[in-house]
């Protein structure tokens, strides 16, 4: 109620709309410090990669991804334990609060699955490996799009994995999980 009522302003008897995080959005209204629901539909989830990324030193860094993939609509964000990863994931309810954060400015239906436990490469299958050289995203089929720490993922965890080029430049850790996370489904020229 405090987002709605000292962030949106809203007040009692104004519309609102809302989410359950679960592809169900409605719209109801303000009364006695509470949402009286009404009309709801459902939604389909988005068709976006999932993205495993090793997480930036900086807090303020990861919330900046967390929130940013839940407005993007990326269905699962997990934490990868890599050779050079220096960063660590926050706790749990950390990253629940973002990504609610994140499914309240864009007036999403899905919220991000996103667990503060880390995982390794192999465990996720197919995956894909942000890095330099590799194919371009129109070439992206389908997979779990996977961001390396900064200076990128040791030579050894290049090996046997699908490469996914995301541009000129060097991009930091959370500018690369968006830009991977738009790039491969942006519409394509005909």
């Amino acid at each position: 109620m405090r987002h709605l009522e000292r962030v949106l302003r809203v007040g009692p008897g104004d519309a609102i709309s809302y989410t359950d995080g679960q592809g169900t959005i409605g719209t109801g209204t303000h009364r006695d410090g509470a949402v009286v629901r009404g009309q709801e539909h459902s939604v389909a989830r988005p068709s976006r990669p999932s993205i495993a990324m090793s997480p930036p030193k900086e807090r303020h860094r990861l919330r900046f991804a967390v929130e940013k993939l839940t407005e993007l609509g990326v269905p699962t964000l997990s934490f990868l334990s890599t050779s050079f990863g220096e960063g660590r994931p926050p706790l749990q309810k950390k990253l629940d609060a973002w990504v609610r954060a994140g499914v309240e400015q864009s007036r999403g239906a899905w919220a991000m699955e996103c667990r503060a436990e880390p995982i390794r490469l192999g465990d996720i299958d197919p995956v894909w490996l942000a890095h330099p050289g590799g194919e371009s995203p129109g070439q992206y089929d389908g997979g779990t799009i996977a961001i390396g720490p900064e200076g990128g993922f040791d030579e050894d965890e290049v090996i046997g994995h699908r490469l996914l080029d995301l541009g000129p430049t060097v991009l930091r850790v959370e500018t690369a999980a968006v830009v991977a996370a738009v790039a491969v489904t942006a519409p394509r020229p005909e």
